[in-house]
């Protein structure tokens, strides 16, 4: 009988660690950069009526919106 091996383990849970970092300056947000080393891999959210959405996937006009009115911005570090 052949010995059947099974499959590698498949990843079901990713576990990371966030700090959130407030700014009260809404343009920062469109072009973020990490605070420590400078990468741009990283991205800016923002938490309307309680539910958390990434920048980057707005439309224009609600970008354009952005721009023009102050508001916290929260950004995160991946520390994992």
């Amino acid at each position: 009988m052949a010995k059947i091996e099974p499959e590698p383990r498949k990843i079901t849970e990713l576990e990371t660690t966030i700090e959130a970092k407030e700014s009260h300056n809404a343009g920062d947000q469109l072009k973020p950069r990490c605070p420590y080393c400078g990468s741009e891999n990283v991205y800016g959210m923002s938490r309307v009526v309680g539910y958390f959405s990434i920048i980057e996937n707005w439309n224009r006009s609600k970008k354009a919106e952005l721009k023009r009115r102050q508001q916290g911005n929260y950004w995160f570090d991946n520390k994992s």
